[in-house]
């Protein structure tokens, strides 16, 4: 019998994040399936609206104050364009945003074991209310962020339900991707291990988040974990329509720059080195402190930077794309999700990888859907000219598997978790 399910997600519709298209996706398939999924989330601006309208009307949405620095943020929030980062003047937004990134910084630095944490506090007395007037079998938390797995962690102890913890990404990298003292890792890595003692189980994103929490954290159990991989929505892309006619080369790249794990540079200084009249390139998303490099030519001509954009609107781009670029994460821990989209837009994808026999790289290999090459400027160069070259011979599209992959649909991801929750 179909289970009633309290979903707590930071990330959850309108605030668009890879956990947040998880967690709409799977709930509304799960609902396809006769659970019941509420889900207590933060209350966001009304001008925020992305997606909204795909959340399961037969859902009861619970939305509480996000805390005071959050608050603030989305209130008076607005995405970076090109034009903002040309400007050199005092009271630019660029300045301003440069004094968020400080203030942001200094939170995120001494609260534990994040600026989210700001939320807790919030997400448990309604979470609790909650927890008290309607009976839940399980709930499930999902994380990023951290905070999500603190609230489930003081409801479990409070109330007579089972716990499962969904990791998009490990609390702890192996190796740094941001500015953390040691010593706060550490009461992190603390804090973690307690709180997995109390869980009644784990679903992961990919296969390398389960080896990296089975080494650090003995006392798990195998049978206790389970990998549910992100995915895409077949009927979703069926309904984007397809340009016709379409006479450009155009590389799309959808998804975020990270120094030290996700790096674009190989990619740029590539793109420098190429001559193609028929080329232009799309970058949609947050891009950060990369967003400079767009500055420079003559990327500055190649280049068409759209910012952060809605969901829809990404998969419009990657649909309407002649080849998709995918960099790989600089660590072998995870498959960032934005693959499964791309898989879902039936489009050949270019891999950038410093590995080649990462996850990323094993999937694309795997499945024949587009080429793998090292992280090097002369491999993405020769990478996309091969590209081109089919392109120009009309032979692209058949030198790929471009079908539907049945295993890597949200469908597929929702009937795996669905056998998780009926066994507990």
């Amino acid at each position: 019998m179909p289970k009633s399910v309290l979903l707590i997600a930071y990330n959850y519709p309108p605030l668009i994040s890879p956990q947040s298209i998880r967690w709409l996706y799977l709930s509304r398939e799960l609902n396809k399936l006769g659970y019941k999924i509420d889900v207590l989330t933060i209350n966001m601006p009304q001008r925020f609206k992305d997606l909204t309208e795909m959340i399961p009307k037969e859902s009861n949405i619970y939305r509480v104050f996000p805390g005071v620095f959050y608050h603030i943020t989305y209130k008076y929030s607005r995405e970076k364009s090109k034009t903002d980062v040309t400007s050199n003047s005092k009271n630019s937004p660029d300045a301003i945003y440069r004094l968020y990134l400080l203030i942001h910084s200094i939170c995120n630095t001494f609260l534990i074991p994040d600026i989210y944490s700001e939320w807790l506090p919030h997400a448990l007395l309604k979470g609790y209310t909650v927890m008290k007037e309607n009976k839940y079998d399980v709930i499930i938390s999902s994380s990023e962020p951290r905070v999500c797995h603190l609230v489930a962690y003081v409801l479990k102890r409070f109330f007579p339900v089972k716990w499962i913890a969904d990791y998009g990404d490990p609390w702890v990298y192996p190796v740094s991707t941001q500015k953390d003292y040691m010593i706060k890792k550490k009461i992190i890595k603390g804090i973690e291990a307690h709180i997995l003692k109390y869980l009644d189980f784990i679903t992961l994103a990919a296969n390398g988040i389960k080896s990296l929490y089975l080494k650090e954290y003995s006392f798990l159990q195998d049978k206790k974990i389970e990998v549910i991989t992100q995915g895409y929505d077949p009927e979703l892309f069926e309904a984007i329509l397809a340009e016709k006619g379409q006479k450009d080369f155009v590389l799309t790249y959808c998804g975020s720059f990270f120094k030290n794990l996700r790096d674009p540079s190989n990619f740029f200084n590539g793109l420098k080195g190429l001559n193609i009249p028929e080329m232009k390139v799309k970058i949609a998303g947050r891009i950060n402190e990369f967003v400079e490099n767009l500055k420079e030519g003559p990327l500055d001509k190649i280049i068409e930077y759209k910012g952060f954009i809605n969901h829809k609107d990404s998969l419009y781009l990657e649909k309407n794309s002649t080849l998709l670029i995918f960099i790989s994460n600089a660590i072998d821990t995870q498959i960032p999700g934005k693959i499964y989209e791309y898989i879902g837009a039936k489009r050949p994808i270019l891999c950038i990888t410093d590995n080649s026999e990462d996850l990323s790289s094993r999937l694309i290999k795997d499945t024949n859907r587009g080429i793998v090459v090292s992280n090097d400027s002369e491999e993405i160069k020769a990478g996309i000219l091969k590209f081109y070259n089919l392109w120009k011979d009309g032979k692209l599209d058949n030198s790929f598997n471009l079908n539907d992959l049945d295993g890597f649909t949200w469908h597929y991801s929702a009937k795996k978790i669905s056998e998780v929750i009926d066994k507990l």
